[in-house]
């Protein structure tokens, strides 16, 4: 069984694109992309590299989710020192994504912006800028509650 599977037809892009668009009318999205940090003892090997920006060690997960927060690509191999774009980079995703017109990742600030990669505008004054950002917040949104419900699950 496969529960976690990026989509590959074009009725499943059509179907998350659908999903997506009724949050806040932002088109043509296939996921919203973060990095959570999941505490762990201190490994006994390299422990610098597991203490994170909260300074506690723990490992940086990196997730792709859905608008029902159904998780389509989780990547859970590097140390919570590893920033958010070094685990993209290493990820399938960009090698996956690159070259297709299949739609945008939306990522926060801490994400490069690509092709395929929508981040937020850093500082917004017309009004389509601050429209922007408030439609990319509301629909990235989705992987902040799919990590919630997740950490949740294991108190």
């Amino acid at each position: 069984m496969n529960n976690i599977k990026f989509p590959t037809s074009q009725e499943e892009f059509r179907n998350i694109k659908e999903g997506f668009y009724r949050i806040a009318e932002f088109p043509n999205v296939i996921g919203a992309i973060d990095g959570t940090l999941i505490p762990i003892l201190a490994p006994g090997e390299d422990e610098e590299a597991y203490v994170c920006r909260k300074n506690f060690h723990a490992i940086n997960v990196q997730a792709i989710c859905e608008s029902n927060l159904r998780f389509t690509n989780v990547v859970c191999r590097w140390p919570g020192a590893t920033h958010d774009a070094f685990v993209l980079s290493q990820s399938k995703i960009p090698e996956h994504l690159e070259g297709t017109l299949e739609g945008w990742l939306l990522g926060d600030s801490g994400y490069p912006l690509k092709k395929w990669l929508m981040t937020p505008l850093a500082n917004p004054v017309l009004e389509k800028e601050i429209k922007y950002n408030q439609a990319h917040i509301k629909t990235r949104n989705t992987i902040e509650r799919a990590f919630g419900v997740l950490k949740s699950r294991f108190r």
